[in-house]
């Protein structure tokens, strides 16, 4: 489609109607903006109230001037289309409430000129002002419709893994990569994880336990499948961790004997401090905790106790007496492939 345009500045800009905004295909790294409807329409209608229509009736559109794909999604950009890049939100709006959207007569466009996949994060990311900047888990979400991935597990839908992405992806010593970088190199991590269990309630963003719903646990996960994405015995892991009961716990300490998985699991229900007269716990609390301070600790914690699983996973470990903190250190670090350090 050629749109009629007038350039201000540097900028060309083209009018759209609302049903034409309401029918533009979202930019595909675009966050899940119908999921912010509800959250933002106490602004719109107070646009609408004030008589302040025109504020919402701004926004960017994208059109590609040449064919391109996404290296790493394997989208593909074709030339002449249209996207909506900023206002996406605004269309589920009007969507929702045509009666708003009468009141609209067209929307004004930014355009932005698509040959490359450096216009479209150039277009998109740094687009939104502080008001209305991003959340991590904002991005995580247009991240995963940009790879299109469709994920059962409703954390991994919403974004709400950014502390797990990041001990994921971390080496120690070093500086851990951007948000981009970081989904990229556990994508394939993730997708498999999304996958197990392969049916029932429970997973590892939705155990049986609450006390397992662990950041640190989901960054561990996604970290052993990074390198061991077809070992059956990790899968399992998985699908323990994400289905022990409580009362699973209870025999385990009873018979004073753990294998790795119910002594990660007796570390962050809080029961390893029950192992002798005032124990601490094996990781002095941090369990569960997101602070930085907190990620070594976990980490070197469970990575140690998913190779042990990985080596030999009927093995036991004396409860009691058989399991000394000083077993993990650096166990992440070391971890790694060499050719990662």
């Amino acid at each position: 489609m050629t749109r009629q345009t007038i350039t201000v500045g540097n900028h060309d800009f083209t009018a759209l109607t609302v049903e034409e905004w309401i029918n533009t295909k979202p930019i595909p790294t675009n966050r899940d903006s119908e999921r912010r409807v509800p959250k933002m329409s106490k602004v719109f209608d107070e646009a609408y109230y004030k008589n302040q229509i025109s504020t919402l009736t701004e926004v960017a559109l994208g059109i590609v001037t040449q064919d391109f794909q996404d290296p790493e999604s394997g989208y593909e950009y074709k030339v002449g289309e249209e996207y909506a890049v900023d206002g996406n939100t605004r269309k589920h709006y009007w969507k929702k409430y045509p009666d708003k959207a009468q009141q609209v007569k067209s929307v004004t466009a930014k355009i932005h000129y698509l040959s490359n996949m450096d216009d479209v994060r150039f277009a998109y990311y740094p687009y939104n002002n502080a008001k209305s900047s991003e959340k991590a888990s904002e991005i995580l979400q247009g991240l995963r419709s940009r790879y299109n991935w469709t994920p059962r597990q409703q954390m991994f839908a919403n974004g709400g893994y950014k502390t797990a992405l990041d001990y994921a992806t971390q080496i120690p010593g070093e500086n851990k990569p951007d948000i981009f970088e970081a989904f990229n190199m556990c994508f394939d991590s993730l997708k498999l994880l999304d996958t197990i269990p392969k049916d029932g309630d429970n997973t590892i963003t939705k155990p049986s336990l609450p006390e397992l719903r662990s950041q640190s646990i989901i960054a561990a996960c996604l970290l052993a499948l990074r390198f061991n994405k077809d070992n059956l015995k990790l899968h399992d892991l998985i699908y323990r961790l994400s289905t022990i009961t409580r009362s699973d716990l209870y025999k385990a300490v009873e018979r004073e004997e753990l294998d790795p998985v119910e002594v990660i699991a007796v570390e962050y229900t809080g029961m390893s401090v029950n192992r002798a007269h005032k124990a601490n716990s094996w990781l002095d609390g941090y369990a569960g905790q997101t602070s930085f301070a907190a990620m070594r600790k976990q980490m070197d914690f469970l990575i140690y106790w998913i190779q042990k699983y990985i080596e030999s996973p009927k093995k036991l470990y004396n409860f009691k007496k058989g399991i000394k903190p000083t077993l993990w250190d650096d166990a992440w670090k070391e971890f790694f492939p060499d050719e990662e350090i």
